[in-house]
């Protein structure tokens, strides 16, 4: 498995209909849609599902496992089980999915899902971190925190990050 699909944070709390659509003011529709074609391009196998989990009180702007909140939006296609979760920004802190990716060779993570600014930046360094190419599909990617999103973009770029766009199959 060279190359795998990270579907990060896709959850009801950030992308569903009840979200505080204030804080999170992106098109969740339209990227749920752009999302769900990334998908459909990569074999259930090589698809994986990075979802926050609160921690004990603290956890910020986390859902907390088991509620509604924490749940996978109805139109997202969730097409296999590879379910990994965190408590942090980097999905990398979670040590099994480290050890996943390693153990299957995975040389290159294509990147969508939110936020652009915090947990797809966080993780994509994490994956550097470990050696591997990271590919954002900015098309698929919601950001609130633009402005970090912004500043980490340079840094990224001098990593070999490759910035893409949505491509319709043909």
């Amino acid at each position: 498995m060279d190359k795998v699909l990270f579907v990060v944070d896709m959850q009801e709390m950030y992308v569903g209909r009840g979200r505080d659509k204030t804080t999170y003011s992106y098109d969740a529709d339209a990227l749920i849609d752009a999302i769900n074609k990334r998908i459909s391009a990569y074999k259930a196998e090589e698809v994986f599902y990075i979802v926050s989990y609160k921690k004990g009180l603290l956890g910020g702007g986390m859902p907390k496992e088991g509620t509604p909140a924490a749940s996978f939006p109805a139109k997202l296609k969730v097409v296999s089980k590879n379910i990994y979760s965190k408590s942090k920004p980097d999905a990398f802190s979670n040590v099994a999915l480290e050890d996943f990716m390693r153990a299957r060779n995975v040389k290159e993570i294509e990147f969508v899902g939110v936020d652009g600014g915090i947990s797809v930046i966080n993780t994509a360094i994490g994956a550097i971190e470990c050696g591997m190419k990271v590919v954002f599909n900015e098309e698929c990617i919601g950001t609130v925190f633009k402005d970090k999103a912004n500043k980490c973009r340079e840094k990224l770029k001098k990593n070999k990050v490759t910035y893409t766009q949505l491509k319709e199959k043909k």
